[in-house]
């Protein structure tokens, strides 16, 4: 790699010394080692021999080179285009944020602090949406209130656009649901799981593997339960009622649950009432084994005893079938009932 100072540029031009006609590389950073992707220089991003004209990586690649949102063909995404990320219109000209900052005097406060002055500042977390996707909850499309409610996230990692499987599982959701209920059981199930999740994994041989297309329609999909519940509970058919649990589900205790355990978190013990016939015939309760004979025994134990009779050296009962314990009682239970 070689750096030159121009007094024409603002920034010295970083050249790659390993490519042919040492081209210019498309960064800022003078400290840029060449082998690696000249946009993140991740740990692992090495570069094929030899490097691709723009020296990227395959996830860089496919980013948008302005805010580095996930795209599909690695163009500039929708928002640094000025279209909407939920319908593709072109947004309005809002102006610049920092002219819409509101400077209150100290003199000028309502509140009677003429201690400190006030700044207000706008809110400019939905503006990559046009004025009728921010106003989605209250609008009249009903497809348009559900497509708002879908996260942020989740979009891009769909590369910006709406997959046409969600749009299916919208407008059949949407004879059967309200836009409201449906808007709520997204929130629902992504504050609820997928929120700290990640949106795709590959698939091994123990776990079958999701992008985030499936996501989306996990978040809209129909709870699997005969019932028709909402994740085990029917919705109440007045306002001043509450949800009543599914007595199919049981309030969903029985429904499948979309979540992998870590490799150290051992999974929690479920009732007898929860358990499938495959789980009851292999279930076995929790057992204390005998520590004796340097734990070779083996032998189970009941609480709180820790060894068993004969490692523990109990004595013969008179019948000379069984052991008793010499500190409650003076033979065996069989002889003990016989007195």
């Amino acid at each position: 790699m070689s750096v030159r100072f121009d007094a024409n540029r603002e920034r010295a031009i970083v050249r790659c010394d390993q490519c042919p006609g040492q081209p210019t590389l498309p960064t800022h950073r003078e400290e840029t080692d060449p082998r690696r992707c000249v946009r993140c220089q991740g740990e692992r991003r090495w570069l094929p021999q030899p490097h691709p004209e723009d020296h990227l990586c395959q996830v860089c690649r496919r980013e948008c080179p302005t805010c580095q949102a996930p795209t599909r063909d690695g163009q500039r995404c929708r928002t640094c285009r000025g279209m909407c990320r939920t319908c593709s219109t072109p947004l309005p000209d809002r102006g610049s944020p920092a002219d819409q900052v509101v400077h209150v005097a100290p003199q000028r406060r309502k509140d009677h602090r003429h201690r400190w002055a006030l700044t207000f500042f706008p809110r400019t977390w939905d503006w990559d949406q046009c004025d009728a996707c921010q106003d989605a909850g209250t609008a009249g499309d009903p497809v348009r209130a559900v497509l708002a409610a879908l996260p942020d996230k989740v979009i891009r990692a769909c590369g910006g656009a709406v997959p046409p499987t969600v749009m299916d599982t919208i407008h059949t959701e949407l004879r059967n649901r309200t836009p409201r209920q449906l808007a709520a059981r997204v929130e629902r199930r992504w504050w609820g799981s997928w929120a700290g999740r990640p949106l795709q994994r590959e698939a091994e041989a123990n776990q079958e593997g999701y992008r985030p297309d499936d996501v989306a329609v996990w978040l809209l999909a129909p709870t699997v339960c005969a019932g028709r519940c909402e994740d085990g509970w029917h919705l109440a058919d007045q306002p001043g009622r509450d949800d009543a649990p599914c007595t199919v589900c049981r309030g969903g205790r029985l429904l499948a649950k979309r979540r992998e355990l870590d490799d150290a978190e051992e999974p929690e013990p479920g009732s007898a009432a929860n358990r499938t016939t495959a789980e009851a015939v292999a279930y076995r309760p929790p057992m204390r084994e005998c520590t004796g004979q340097d734990g070779a025994c083996g032998v189970p134990v009941a609480a709180p005893h820790t060894r068993c009779p004969a490692c523990a050296d109990w004595p013969w009962c008179a019948c000379h079938r069984r052991r008793y314990d010499p500190h409650k009682a003076t033979a065996c239970s069989a002889c003990s009932t016989r007195q």
